[in-house]
């Protein structure tokens, strides 16, 4: 097991296979296990900053109204879909496509309209 100063990691660009930005790690969602906490998945994307105060209706209409919303939703992306050996330069291991796109709490796998329970 790799240990990673959770520090580096937050509000870091995550990149795709291609170079492209997926967005900036807002969040990082970890469980204890015995005296280690380990990731389980990274929210990216600049809704999950909002998700994360619980403000995400408020959030979606703060950015409309700057109007700063440019795609919608955020990325949760489980710790094994993330490359972090260089943590200033998160990578994705898998396509943005295969990627679980969440609005406002709901998650819409690879863009398709299912709600998660």
């Amino acid at each position: 097991m790799r240990t990673v100063n959770l520090e580096q990691l937050a509000g870091r660009r995550v990149l795709s296979q291609r170079g492209e930005s997926v967005g900036y790690i807002e969040e990082i969602c970890a469980e204890q296990d015995g005296d280690d906490l380990v990731i389980i998945e990274f929210h990216v994307g600049i809704y999950a900053a909002f998700e994360r105060l619980s403000a995400s209706a408020i959030g979606a209409a703060v950015l409309d109204l700057f109007r700063l919303r440019r795609g919608g939703g955020f990325y949760r992306i489980p710790w094994d879909k993330i490359d972090i050996s260089d943590p200033a330069r998160p990578r994705l291991l898998c396509s943005k496509k295969d990627l679980s796109r969440m609005e406002g709490g709901r998650e819409h796998p690879q863009g398709k309209g299912q709600t998660r329970t």
